[in-house]
């Protein structure tokens, strides 16, 4: 919680006065994630207030700091949290954030009589993400510091986050994720993913990978998905089909949003969407 107060402070202090209000760019986003195995879904949803820091936003160079407000929802299991992001540049960044989830779902392939399945899990986490694009191949990275606590539990506990199994005093865990593609053409990429994730308390570890196709269009759309394997000591190893698609209602000041940014100006409708 520490962290994400003195994010907020760097936000405040990096943000302009209110003279210079049109730097500021809401923004809004949705989407639904899943995969098959272990079976699992979610809606999920980002509004935010971006900050111009320096630069022009119809390209890369430039940076900026953001606060959001996140969520998700897939009936049995609801999230909120909040976020701050500080980019000195563009393409690379850290966030802080805390996350409240209550669950009410209790996974077939766990005994949720010796573990805690249910009820309330926060989370507090340091982020650091890498956009990288040269000659067609395109690389996001991020790592993923966080703290889990499950409220009021005395027994070890699931987070279905990251497919671990806590302490009851709490678990520290680690995640990586990156993501490799390469573009065959402007709306067709193809690649692939590994998401990491170990409990550094408990040494227990979860680790998705496969290939990867992606499409986007020049604006509001994108959609991944792919069949790769999924493992974990708490299950089985198996094969799993995962998914994403996301649709930017109104662009942020990501660099992944920059196309839907030019289009919304060369439109004539982003007199918010591009800070001078």
């Amino acid at each position: 919680m520490r962290i994400l107060i003195g994010f907020t402070a760097l936000f405040l202090f990096f943000s302009p006065p209110p003279a210079f209000a049109s730097v500021f760019v809401p923004d809004l986003r949705v989407g639904l994630l899943g995969r098959s195995y272990p079976v699992g879904a979610q809606l999920v949803g980002s509004a935010g207030l971006g900050a111009r820091i320096w630069g022009r936003t119809d390209q890369w160079k430039y940076g900026y700091a953001r606060l959001a407000f996140n969520g998700a929802t897939s009936v049995v299991v609801n999230r909120a949290g909040v976020e701050v992001q500080l980019f000195p540049v563009s393409i690379l960044g850290v966030s802080a954030g805390y996350e409240s989830g209550v669950r009410n779902f209790r996974p077939r392939f766990l005994d949720c009589n010796a573990v805690e399945c249910e009820g309330r899990v926060d989370r507090a986490y340091l982020r650091g993400q890498l956009f990288f694009g040269v000659k067609g191949v395109v690389l996001n990275w991020n790592v993923r510091y966080e703290q889990l606590r499950a409220y009021r539990s005395e027994r070890p506990f699931f987070d279905e986050m990251t497919l671990l199994r806590g302490r009851s005093a709490g678990e520290v865990v680690i995640q990586h994720n990156p993501i490799l593609l390469y573009r065959v053409s402007p709306e067709w990429k193809v690649g692939a993913t590994s998401l990491y994730s170990r409990a550094l308390d408990s040494g227990g570890y979860s680790h998705m990978y496969g290939p990867l196709v992606a499409w986007s269009d020049p604006v509001k759309w994108s959609v991944a998905g792919g069949i790769g394997i999924n493992q974990s000591p708490l299950f089985a190893p198996g094969f799993t089909v995962f998914f994403m698609a996301q649709m930017a209602i109104a662009p942020s000041l990501q660099i992944s949003d920059l196309a839907f940014r030019n289009f919304a100006n060369r439109a004539g409708t982003g007199a918010r969407s591009k800070p001078e």
